[in-house]
């Protein structure tokens, strides 16, 4: 049986300088992209990923993925220029009902809830740009808080958003704050979505489990060179297994279903 295959799906939100907990400074980013593409990394689209991982096909040598959650207007102003100069793509997640509307979901950090998400004449120049447009639920509310039929219709809105605005495909969903349940799972399926991403860290993505696919977080190297490398060849991901240090210390904000975590749709 082939292995599972090993792909970094790195995972960032905003390229700015308000050093936040979702923040890359525009500075460490250019050196990662600079990084990779001295080394000969080359990105590969988030669709072709889940189908060559899903056929069981190899996955090209120095492959990697970029997503941003949330559609935050940096994206367009910062990170695509930037991405341009290497000829990287990636793809962003969109939060349809908030598509140019300043992001008011739990625990948003503060410096973004007054500055309107792209809206669809930007997510548009991403995607002239060779971006994927993918869904990230319609509310951004925490998923596992909800029942399964409101959670079917969370994705699958958003899902049906996508490809009505930008006719892309958008059938792998990244799940608001990185939260899902066995529900999720069934949601997921029930709208025919290929894949989800959690924000677990990891670089294997199994094809027999592909609504729980991993990433590896931008925030764990965004300082340093070594921690780039050890990221994305799998070595980090193995210290922080043995540590246990995934998920400690996160998952106390989604335990308790509150008004501000079902976004009232409970």
């Amino acid at each position: 049986m082939r292995p599972a295959p090993r792909l970094p799906i790195i995972a960032y939100h905003s390229i700015d300088e308000f050093g936040t907990s979702i923040s890359v400074s525009p500075g460490d980013f250019r050196r990662q992209m600079h990084w990779f593409a001295q080394r000969g990394w080359r990105t590969l689209a988030l669709s072709e990923a889940a189908r060559l991982v899903l056929a069981g096909a190899g996955i090209p040598a120095r492959s990697f993925v970029l997503t941003f959650d949330d559609g935050l207007p940096s994206l367009l102003t910062c990170a695509a220029p930037i991405l341009a100069e290497h000829g990287f793509t990636a793809t962003t997640f969109v939060v349809t009902r908030l598509v140019g509307r300043p992001p008011d979901w739990y625990r948003m950090p503060g410096p973004y809830r007054s500055t309107p998400l792209l809206d669809r004449a930007g997510l548009e120049r991403l995607a002239s740009m060779g971006w994927e447009l993918h869904p990230h639920t319609h509310d951004h509310p925490v998923l596992p808080h909800l029942p399964l039929a409101v959670q079917a219709d969370q994705i699958g809105r958003s899902r049906s958003l996508v490809q009505e605005w930008f006719g892309q495909s958008g059938t792998v969903l990244a799940y608001p704050f990185g939260q899902l349940n066995e529900d999720t799972k069934r949601a997921m399926k029930q709208c025919g979505m290929e894949a989800g991403l959690t924000l677990t860290f990891g670089t294997v993505l199994r094809a027999d489990d592909p609504y729980n696919w991993p990433r590896v977080g931008s925030a764990w190297f965004k300082h340093s060179d070594l921690r780039q490398r050890l990221a994305v060849t799998g070595w980090l991901e193995k210290y922080i297994a043995l540590r246990g240090l995934v998920k400690k210390g996160r998952e106390r904000h989604f335990t308790t279903p509150t008004a501000e975590t079902t976004r009232g749709l409970a």
